[in-house]
């Protein structure tokens, strides 16, 4: 055995050690694996020979606190019980709770005042299933709302949700602001109509029929109405017309749709890849808890601690010349 719990949170075995907690419990790895998914994962840095070993390393994906009310006998001091939540799964459906990533203590946000973030996590777990690049058409989703943000699009919606945030978290508005749940929703409605193939081929239509632009606004005037901004399309298309050329070549909207009419292969890797100048800056995703210290930090600091997105945030495989969406 190598390390402790607190120098690496998660407790890795090669495969005799695996095949040995299989016979001692008496169950079949298979079942054992089937019950803890990363029981299968051998860490690279132990040796997978005829000797047993097992080590403490940090975990290998994104994980979180595991919710509170569903593994409360299993919380010790200073330990927290944590879990992989996959590409959708940091919302605990039961207790409405949406999961944080503490290592140390029971961490979650109550979601009662927020109930579009649960739809919107119902119709994530739909799209990711049903979709083969389900987790690649969220991240470029996100690329997409968040080019949107960077025009100051002034929503009343995120205004709201931001107040309803700040009351349930504790946290002062500006620190939960940067976050990827303000836009959640919306990433969502996005997402699904990125992914939906009638959708593109309509939009190839339009593209052969009135030409690019005519397209985009097809599209936007769509997504308009799924999030009910009917004014959307006008909005973006007059942001178009004042933005500099330099910001209009690495527009992940725009290139999509050139991209989705000129690929041969229409799940091509190209079609969901993220252009670097698109990539959400790193400080408004970076893994922390909100709930550790109160020390005066600067904003950064603060929306860097104020971890609201649980895991969420896409991650997609990286690809040469493309910075993955953080």
């Amino acid at each position: 055995m190598t390390g402790t719990p607190g120098t690496g949170l998660e407790l890795f075995l090669n495969a005799p050690a695996q095949a040995a907690l299989a016979e001692f419990t008496g169950t079949p790895l298979s079942r054992l694996t089937a019950l803890l998914p990363s029981l299968a994962t051998t860490h690279s840095r132990l040796v997978d020979d005829t000797i047993r070993r097992a080590a403490w390393y940090a975990p290998c994906a994104a994980w979180v606190g595991a919710c509170p009310p569903c593994t409360g006998r299993a919380w010790l001091p200073g330990r927290s019980v944590l879990v992989y939540p996959g590409a959708a799964g940091h919302i605990c459906r039961r207790h409405r709770r949406w999961l944080l990533a503490h290592a140390a203590r029971p961490a979650s946000i109550p979601l009662e005042t927020l109930p579009e973030i649960l739809v919107a996590h119902r119709r994530h777990i739909t799209l990711v299933r049903a979709h083969p690049r389900g987790e690649d058409v969220m991240a470029f989703a996100a690329s997409v709302v968040w080019s949107w943000q960077a025009q100051r699009w002034r929503e009343p919606v995120w205004q709201d949700r931001l107040r309803r945030l700040a009351a349930v978290t504790g946290c002062r508005p500006v620190t939960v602001m940067p976050h990827a749940l303000l836009a959640y929703p919306e990433t969502i409605a996005v997402a699904r109509l990125l992914g939906d193939w009638r959708w593109r081929q309509r939009l190839c239509e339009s593209v052969s029929a009135a030409g690019a632009a005519a397209a985009e606004r097809v599209f936007l005037q769509e997504i308009g109405r799924r999030i009910g901004r009917p004014w959307l399309a006008d909005w973006l298309v007059a942001c178009t017309r004042t933005r500099p050329r330099t910001a209009a070549r690495t527009d992940p909207l725009d290139r999509w749709l050139h991209l989705l009419t000129a690929a041969d292969d229409p799940e091509s890797d190209g079609l969901w890849t993220v252009h670097r100048a698109a990539v959400r800056p790193s400080e408004y995703g970076d893994r922390a808890s909100f709930l550790t210290d109160r020390r005066p930090r600067s904003i950064c600091e603060k929306a860097r601690a104020a971890f609201l997105t649980g895991g969420w945030e896409p991650v997609p495989a990286p690809r040469p010349g493309a910075a993955p969406c953080p």
